[in-house]
This record gives C-alpha cells, structure tokens and sequence, in this order.
C-alpha cells in the first residue's frame, strides 16, 4: 500500500509539472480544450491500479513430511516457529495521518460549499429552468455562476438585466450551461478530492488553480465557436464586468478577475477544426503511452510443483535399497479351501453346504477347482528344486558377510543424508520443515537397522527353507484333493 502511494505520488507529480508546462504551448498550437484535456493524464494516473506480472517459482511437488525416511513414518506436523507480533511502523502512522488530513480537508470544502450554496438560494427566485437546469436571480451574487451536480442551478445576479444588454445576457447564459453540460462542475469535484489527497504536494495546489483557468478557457472556447465578430466583442465585456472574484468553491463562473486579462488573450487563439482534431489525438497518444511508463507494477508468484532437490529428497523419500534385504524362502503350497470331508461339508461359493446338497452344476464347479488345484501343486513340485536352490543362495548370501556390507552401505548414506540436510537446512526452513526433526527421523530409521536379531532371521529362513517340510505339504494337499474327487464320484455315482 504504501509502495503505491510512493510511487501513484510521485508519478502524479511529474505529470502536473509535465502538464503546466506543456499547457501554454498546446493552447496556442491546438487551443484551449486541447490544453484542459492535458489534465486527464494525472487524473487518469492518480486512480490507475497497479499493474501485475506474474512470475512462476518452483515448490516441492511434494510436501518434505509427506513420506517417511525409513521403517518410522515422519510425524504428521512439524513445529513451526511461533509468530511475533509486529512492532507498529512509522509508514503506518504517516499513512493515517494523510488520510486524516486530507479526510479534514474535504469535509471542510464540503461544508464551506454547503454554506455558500444555501446563502445564494436563500432569497433566490427562480426565473427558468432549462434541461432540468433550474435558473435563478438573487442578489447574493455579482456574476452570473453555475453549481449543483444533482440540483444543477445557474445563479443569475439581481441586476443581470439592468448590467448586461441583451447579447452579453444570453453569451454568459451560454458560459453557465455549457459548464453545466460539458461535466465541469463534477471535474471540479473531483479535482477537489485529488487536490485533498495530495494536500502535502505544492505541485497539486498549483496544478489545481492552473486546471480551473484551463476549464474556464475551455468554456470560453466553446463558446465563442458559435460566435461572430460582434459577439466575441460582447462576451468579453460580459466577462470584464462579472470578474468581482465572489465565487462558490466548486462552481464553474465568469468571474476570475485574477486572470481576467489572460482570458482575454486566450480567447484571441481560434485554431481550425484540423489542429484540434490533431491535438485531441496527440492527447489519446499520451495518455496511451505515459500511463504504463508511469504505472506502479507488482509481481504475482505462481507455485509450480517440482521434483524435489537433492537434499529435500534425500529428508523426503526412502532411499532404495538402504536397509538390507532379507531371504525369501518359498511359499507353502496354497490349496482351495473346499470344507471339511470328515464332517461330510464343504464351503462353497460364501456357503458352507453338506455334499449331499449340491446340485449337478455345483459339484462341477467343484471338479474345476479341484483340478486347477492340482495343476498348481504339480507346478510347485516341479519347480521346487529350482526355488529351494535360489533360497539356499540367498540365505548364504545373507549369512557370509553381505548383511554387514549392505549395513555399512547405509550408515554411509545416512551419515551423507545429514550432511546434505546440515548444508541446506536454511532451504528446508523456508520450505516449512525442520531440519533437525529430519535428522532425528534419520538417525532413529539407522537404530532400527542396527538392532535388528540377525540370528532370528537365519533361523527362521533355514526353518522356512526346508525341503522336506515343503514336500510334506504337498503330499498332504495332494491327498486332499484325490480325497474330494472320490467324494464327488461317489455322488455322480448315486
């Protein structure tokens, strides 16, 4: 916020010195509602919001307490540090002190504007209304002044008829509703509020008075566009004997008797239709163009998920391999469970029937079951000796020094995955992980290696690994199952 207003200021400033220079120059060239247009560009400026890039950063795809290091799972949250409030800044205390005085600054315009509106309308008597324009006469003024957004009045002074002949009457008629039609008295409003907000910029004080005599020669130009010689002639006296300097803050008036003689000047400039269609388009140009070279920028960071460097994912993931890889002797034959044939029942498809119950279908299904039954034990005898000789390798293999080698193995990446975190533990902060909640998760995962019952192990893998006990249970499913087939003859056969 602050950065904005900095930079919103700043740029602003620029624009008004650029413009109260530039006016002078651009009126003569191309006349003066080309120059009052200049002020679009620091208004325009002033309430431009920031513009924004966006910038994409990579992020972890995914979270480092996502997955465990080892046998242990990580813990689901992490500690992360506690928050300390922030002490109150300086920036923050200017910031409200310029809102409050420009806040000040407004409501006193408006109130002074309200006093003045309501002197004017006290003994007003209205004469006219034209485009929903009320016209008024009342001896609170000595010039003719528009006011009012919502109620738009033209204020006539009570000796309107007796000062001003006839042709000086309806040209400062003409001033008043062309400022009324033109939006000039909301400008003047709204260039009031800017003029508050930068209550502190001398630049925006001399800006805003150089802008009202910008916004008079623009009437004053339109004006006259309808004019011939005689009239030009009576509007300038129209102008000479309104300028008393009495006016409303916010009302567009003829009386500016501190720039009566440059008006006059002024009005002496009448450019063709050509430079003022050329001067509109240099202004559309400008704005075009000094908006962005002027405009507060900010960045916008979009996280893109990445794969996780090095040291992330040596905290992250477990590392393959690290833990030493235990024999695996081979399975036990697997025989369908088909019931119990001395309690003369069977479990069949959830349900557990006597033999007698089974309908044809039923007993075929049975057959099928048997004999895939039988295929598979006949398979697993076949293979047996090849899968007893790759157990006995295996189990040498873990028995002759290897185990040992592979815990070697991984106490050195362990010892390596603490170094990698010690060296980016700063990256793994701002990545929202603990470092040292890490390295703890490492080296418990390493404890569990290094008790492991080695013995036990061996033990039960020779166990497992057994030869006779595995054809033991072969023959045992074996029987089983020429069991059920005799039993599933003897129904075929009744």
């Amino acid at each position: 916020m602050i950065a904005w207003l900095t930079n919103t200021l700043i740029s602003t400033s620029i624009l008004m010195a650029v413009v109260m220079i530039a006016r002078e120059p651009v009126r003569r060239l191309f006349g003066a509602g080309v120059a009052y247009a200049l002020w679009l560009l620091p208004a325009a400026r002033l309430v431009m919001p920031t513009l924004t890039t966006t910038v994409e950063r990579g992020v972890p795809a995914v979270p480092i307490n996502a997955a465990p290091i080892m046998p242990g799972a990580l813990p689901s949250s992490l500690p992360s540090a506690t928050p300390v409030a922030e002490p109150i800044e300086l920036q923050g205390i200017a910031l409200w002190l310029w809102l409050a005085v420009a806040a000040v600054l407004l409501l006193r315009g408006l109130l002074v504007y309200r006093r003045q509106r309501r002197a004017v309308l006290a003994d007003a008597v209205q004469i006219a209304r034209l485009d929903k324009i009320r016209i008024v006469r009342t001896f609170a003024l000595p010039g003719p002044m528009a006011f009012g957004i919502f109620d738009r009045v033209i204020a006539l002074p009570g000796d309107f008829d007796d000062r001003y002949d006839e042709r000086q009457r309806r040209l400062a008629l003409d001033h008043e509703l062309a400022h009324h039609r033109s939006g000039d008295i909301i400008a003047n409003h709204v260039a009031f509020v800017l003029l508050c907000l930068q209550w502190f910029n001398p630049i925006a004080w001399l800006s805003h008075a150089a802008f009202r005599f910008d916004q008079e020669a623009a009437c004053d130009a339109r004006v006259l566009a309808k004019a011939d010689g005689p009239d030009r002639a009576a509007y300038g006296q129209a102008i000479a004997k309104a300028a008393s300097g009495r006016a409303l803050l916010f009302s567009g008036a003829l009386d500016r008797p501190s720039t009566l003689q440059r008006r006059l000047k002024t009005m002496l400039v009448i450019p063709n239709r050509r430079r003022r269609i050329v001067g509109r388009t240099l202004i559309v140009a400008g704005i075009a163009v000094a908006l962005p070279l002027t405009a507060s920028w900010a960045t916008r960071y979009v996280d893109v998920p990445v794969a996780p460097t090095a040291p992330l994912a040596a905290a992250a993931v477990i590392v393959e391999a690290i833990a030493p890889t235990q024999p695996t002797p081979p399975e036990p034959p697997r025989v369908p469970d088909l019931g119990n044939i001395t309690n003369d029942t069977i479990q069949l498809h959830g349900r557990t029937m006597r033999w007698e119950q089974l309908s044809s279908k039923e007993r075929n299904d049975v057959r099928a079951e048997v004999d895939k039954a039988r295929s598979e034990l006949e398979r697993d005898r076949s293979h047996l000796d090849r899968d007893m000789a790759g157990a006995r390798a295996e189990m040498a293999k873990f028995s002759n020094g290897d185990f040992q080698r592979e815990m070697a193995n991984a106490r050195a990446e362990m010892a390596n995955a603490i170094r990698e975190l010690d060296a980016n533990a700063a990256d793994i902060r701002r990545a929202g992980q603990d470092p040292e909640a890490l390295k703890a998760q490492v080296r418990a995962s390493l404890s569990e290696i290094e008790h492991m019952d080695i013995a036990k192990i061996t033990r039960e893998a020779m166990e497992s690994a057994n030869p006779d006990k595995i054809k033991a249970e072969l023959d045992q499913a074996k029987a089983s199952l020429t069991a059920v087939t005799a039993r599933l003859d003897q129904l075929d056969r009744r």
